[in-house]
């Protein structure tokens, strides 16, 4: 019952695992790239071609990565992880949680909360990045803004030019995320993957965008329009520009995985106190209350996410560096003693200090070892 509940080679649990991932990273961590395009496009852009926009970028993409990594769609940043890792029961557990904070309305990190429960020992490397890219993002942002919100009015109406330049924007922000998270999920199934596993990952990743779409971003998506102006196309544009900037500078500085989720919510802290400062859009108390409880949902997110990672079961495979899946069975049988060896004539010599059993059982003493060869 143990080995049922803890251990199952059937494929169909990595399927299984990959769905919900799908499900859970798109459900939250796409809201940060999409939802100021969802939020300003809202009734002056059907759906369906929203969709068939998103959807060709993400195709694209994920063909891209997957013919660059001969068979590894995640553009590199499972080159550290395990290629095939053995999945139990429990590795659902951090996608379910991610819907579950979803359904909350916390920006969670599922990089941390899905790398770091499959790769524990990677833990530490993944908070410290997030943390990093929050400060980062913060310092990227508050001097842009201070310098754009001096020249842009927002009571006047946006040029024509600003439509297509925010599609531009949002495409180049998605692509950039796209490159960043696919590693979030594929890190369930076996690398390389053969073109018809990857056929139906595809598809699963199209149905999370469709479902993302006709929730209209769902309960995520209060955090991005309770942002000053997150209606607004020039408001929107900026915001996917300077957020695909940032990601593109990391993923070059470096390869691994880090949370897109801590660097938006970093950009849109800059942002608003950027925003305080030259338009007073609200008191600096409210702006410093609406930050802290974005940062505190985030915050819950991450102990969540190590909470998982580091439960249980699994603070062993942190120390070892190693997947649980990997660790040695806890039912198993202890492994046989091996009989000690008797010092025979013309053998090895003993070390000092070794005193090894006659046939007798007794110590062999001074006298008898001086007589020995």
């Amino acid at each position: 019952m143990t080995a049922l509940l803890t251990e199952s080679p059937s494929p169909g649990l990595a399927a299984l695992a990959f769905g919900l991932a799908a499900l859970a990273v798109v459900g939250n961590d796409a809201v940060q790239t999409l939802g100021p395009f969802l939020s300003s496009n809202r009734d002056r852009t059907p759906r369906w071609v929203q969709g068939l926009f998103i959807g060709a970028l993400l195709v694209l993409v994920l063909l891209l990565g997957w013919w660059r990594g001969d068979g590894d769609p995640s553009w590199g940043r499972l080159a550290t992880f395990p290629a095939t890792v053995p999945l139990a029961w429990t590795d659902l557990l951090p996608p379910l949680a991610v819907l579950a904070l979803t359904a909350w309305g916390a920006p969670v990190s599922t990089t941390v909360l899905l790398l770091a429960a499959v790769a524990p020992a990677a833990s530490s490397d993944l908070v410290l990045r997030s943390v990093l890219g929050y400060g980062l993002a913060l310092g990227v942002a508050l001097p842009v803004y201070l310098l754009l919100g001096v020249h842009q009015d927002p009571a006047s109406p946006p040029s024509p030019w600003w439509t297509p330049l925010q599609w531009l924007a949002t495409g180049w922000l998605w692509t950039q995320w796209l490159i960043q998270d696919l590693a979030n999920v594929y890190v369930y199934l076996p690398r390389p993957l053969a073109a018809g596993p990857l056929a139906l990952s595809l598809a699963a990743l199209l149905l999370a965008v469709a479902v993302l779409l006709l929730g209209r971003g769902g309960p995520v998506q209060k955090v991005v329009e309770a942002k000053t102006d997150s209606h607004d196309r020039r408001s929107a544009t900026l915001i996917n520009l300077v957020y695909g900037l940032i990601l593109f500078g990391l993923g070059r500085w470096s390869p691994r995985p880090l949370s897109t989720t801590w660097v938006f919510l970093g950009l849109l802290a800059g942002r608003e106190l950027a925003l305080t400062c030259w338009r007073r859009p609200r008191p600096w108390g409210a702006t410093g209350r609406l930050l802290a409880s974005d940062l505190a949902k985030a915050i819950a997110g991450l102990a969540v996410s190590l909470a998982l990672a580091l439960g249980p079961g699994r603070l062993s495979g942190a120390v070892a560096g190693v997947h649980p899946g990997m660790l040695p069975r806890t039912d198993a049988a202890p492994p046989t003693a091996p009989a000690a060896e008797t010092l025979e004539p013309g053998g090895p010599a003993a070390g000092p200090g070794h005193r090894p059993a006659d046939a007798a059982g007794g110590a062999v003493g001074p006298d008898r070892a001086a007589a020995d060869p």
